[in-house]
């Protein structure tokens, strides 16, 4: 509750995250947005809110307020900065650019060790159709859900947007996957600002010195997508032994010889013995040695 300017006692309300921009948080609430700062007791516990958080604000005159609380997150992400996000997007073209399938991998890794959802998303599938298909095949064998499309021709976006239906997703990829392509043909469009907040925005925006930070926009299925360029940078937070626990499909090969085993130098491995029968895809694993040996360099390099 809060003390209203009337000398009232209020209910503080409850809404979402929308955007962050130069230290004003963007609060959704009852379908109407409003432009808020953040209480001293905020900076105080070194929080900042940031899109996707649930807050407790209390609302002022003209559409502003303040937000009081963060509410628990149940994730967060710091590149890009986002709170309670149910999936990633992960974003690749069968070429314009070639895929980078070690970051993909990198990225898959981090997402599972953090138990968020992963989806594949093989866009540009016109440029090449069966490479696109042999992309998501390679990650669909993995365990991973994975979609072909077209956000130029709007092939699979139907698929795409049903797929995440209500959920907060953050789409992630290389420069030029067509990411903010794919953005607005499932999104409802820009943030929808009563004039007032609309106002306020724009002179927030034109500072010298501002810097955007991530907005989520309205999926048609009732879900968020977040405006971002996503993970353009990213760091793996893991040790090297953890690694194949992130792999979901070495976790079906039955009984190694040696525990632990890292399916690498070991003798009598399950996961590579099913790598020679062709059930474990060579460049999955061939990354997998890649990425195990950069946490190992970085270890080593630790102290």
């Amino acid at each position: 509750k809060f003390l209203s300017s009337a000398g009232d006692m209020m209910e503080y309300a409850r809404g979402i995250v929308v955007s962050v921009v130069a230290g004003y948080y963007f609060v959704e609430h009852a379908n109407k947005i409003y432009l808020c700062r953040g209480r001293g007791k905020l900076r105080l516990d070194n929080l900042s809110p940031m899109a996707g958080d649930i807050v407790l604000f209390s609302p002022g005159k003209g559409d502003t307020g303040s937000v009081e609380q963060v509410l628990p997150r149940r994730n967060f992400l710091l590149r890009p900065a986002a709170a309670n996000v149910d999936a990633v997007v992960i974003v690749l073209a069968p070429q314009g650019p070639q895929p980078n399938l070690l970051t993909v991998d990198k990225l898959l890794a981090l997402l599972v060790s953090m138990k968020l959802e992963a989806i594949l998303c093989v866009n540009k599938a016109d440029l090449d159709p069966q490479a696109a298909r042999l992309l998501a095949g390679i990650y669909r064998d993995a365990g991973f859900a994975s979609i072909i499309c077209s956000a130029l021709t709007g092939h699979g976006m139907d698929e795409l947007s049903q797929m995440l239906g209500r959920r907060t997703v953050v789409l992630a990829g290389q420069s030029g996957v067509g990411k903010s392509h794919i953005s607005s043909q499932i999104s409802l469009g820009q943030l929808e600002l009563p004039v007032q907040v609309g106002k306020l925005s724009a002179k927030i925006g034109r500072g010298k010195h501002t810097t955007r930070q991530v907005s989520l926009l309205p999926l048609a299925g009732g879900g968020k997508v977040a405006d971002t360029p996503g993970f353009s940078v990213f760091e793996l937070e893991m040790e090297s032994h953890d690694l194949h626990r992130y792999y979901p499909e070495f976790l079906n090969s039955g009984q190694c010889k040696f525990a632990p085993c890292f399916h690498i130098h070991e003798p009598d491995c399950a996961v590579k013995a099913r790598l020679q029968q062709g059930e474990i895809n060579p460049i999955r694993y061939e990354n997998y040695i890649k990425i195990y040996t950069e946490l190992q360099e970085r270890e080593a390099n630790r102290y």
